[in-house]
């Protein structure tokens, strides 16, 4: 009977668990649509990105058209 009970807490909380993860994910999806949306809206201060900024940033050792990254940061 002890294993039953301890099954049946254990289905619970898997249970609980996978509503908070839900709710997360809608949280999160919520979150990303907002901010979206403020990037859109020129009245929203720092959520446009800079214009003299590369959309993508240079890392060193790391050529756009390699895939292949040296050890010394280097080409």
């Amino acid at each position: 009977m002890e294993h039953e009970e301890q099954a049946d807490r254990m289905e619970e909380d898997a249970d609980r668990l996978e509503q908070h993860s839900d709710q997360l994910g809608e949280r999160i999806e919520n979150v990303r649509d907002d901010w979206e949306r403020k990037e859109q809206d020129v009245s929203v201060p720092g959520a446009q990105p800079d214009p003299d900024e590369e959309e993508e940033e240079s890392l060193p050792g790391v050529d756009a058209d390699e895939e292949i990254v040296s050890e010394e940061g280097g080409p």
